[in-house]
């Protein structure tokens, strides 16, 4: 009977650990992310509306009113999301705890 290798020495232990520390970082700081993310996509948004030549017209009582303006981004809101990016290290955390298991149970026969 042979002796199994350590666990270790698996390229799968490493991928399930690595890809379960990005999803577990990502789903503890996406909040913090995702109001960067749409304080970053208004900035360009504002660039964007000025250069294409957002008018500005005041009425008799003084106040400002912008025309033209496009519908900015807010948190949980954006245009690029986290949710594609959790769901693909989801996946390879679930492929590769698969492939360990499979690895694993396969040796021991």
């Amino acid at each position: 009977m042979s002796e199994q290798p350590p666990i270790t020495d698996s390229p799968w232990l490493w991928f399930a650990l690595f890809s379960a520390v990005g999803l577990t970082a990502l789903l503890a700081t996406g909040g913090k992310f995702g109001n960067r993310q749409a304080t970053i996509e208004r900035r360009e948004q504002a660039h964007a509306a000025v250069n294409a030549g957002l008018t500005i017209t005041e009425d008799g009582t003084g106040r400002k009113t912008a025309e033209n303006v496009p519908k900015y981004s807010k948190p949980g809101m954006t245009k690029i999301r986290l949710k594609p990016l959790a769901i693909t290290i989801g996946a390879v955390l679930v492929v590769s705890l698969v492939m360990l298991a499979r690895e694993r149970l396969l040796r021991k026969k």
